[in-house]
């Protein structure tokens, strides 16, 4: 969902960025840079993800009045890459938007943790609650990590969406209850599908790149 300053109630902006901020400044300081500072190669994948990303994000489905559906891929991002350079890619992407879609800077920071903070701290958490307490398998890397989290994230995030749009009063709860929320269930598992589809291709062609896949342990121990 993207949110349009115009809708948006000047505590929400505020907050927004307020809360984008701090988890920006999070990522450039815990970011493991060693791992990308002298190699090109994962930069220019990192850059190459983005891009796809940022293209994907403006493919949407529209209900009318500016209610809009698209798929996030913050998990592939985070998985990928760890949740730091996830936020920063996704920063970046953010301004494309941005720019692309005349959502009005003021609405910046809130669109980030809607959009990308939210969806990729799901990802995260669930990876360490995956490391510690379920088994190294791949295939429980495959439908937890990616497919449950991917569909988790998605619908937290387009629900907390539709709560900034109801109280800053941009839609009623009745326009949000006929037009928008029936339908977040049904993104759920295309999102779910696409990040796991996606994932597994990566996984099997270029394992190296996947940086929460370490040293194919997931493989090894099926």
């Amino acid at each position: 969902m993207n949110l349009f300053a115009d809708t948006l109630t000047l505590s929400f902006i505020v907050a927004g960025w307020l809360l984008f901020l701090f988890c920006l400044f999070w990522a450039f300081k815990t970011a493991p840079w060693h791992k990308i500072e002298t190699d090109k190669s994962a930069q220019h994948v990192l850059l190459a993800v983005a891009a796809i990303i940022f293209f994907v994000w403006q493919v949407s489905a529209s209900l009318g009045g500016g209610l809009t559906f698209h798929f996030l891929l913050m998990t592939i991002f985070t998985l990928m890459f760890s949740p730091q350079f996830a936020m920063l890619g996704m920063s970046l992407i953010l301004v494309g938007i941005t720019f692309r879609e005349d959502l009005g800077w003021l609405s910046f920071g809130l669109n980030g943790v809607v959009m990308g903070v939210l969806p990729i701290m799901i990802t995260a958490l669930m990876l360490e609650i995956s490391n510690r307490f379920l088994e190294k398998n791949f295939f429980v890397y495959l439908l937890f990590n990616t497919f449950l989290a991917a569909a988790i994230g998605v619908v937290t995030s387009l629900l907390v969406g539709a709560w900034v749009l109801w109280i800053s009063e941009a839609y009623s709860l009745e326009v949000l209850k006929q037009s928008y929320l029936p339908f977040i269930p049904l993104i759920a598992v295309p999102e779910g599908v696409l990040n796991s589809l996606v994932m597994l291709v990566v996984i099997l062609l270029k394992p190296q790149w996947v940086s929460s896949f370490q040293d194919q342990t997931e493989i090894k121990k099926r």
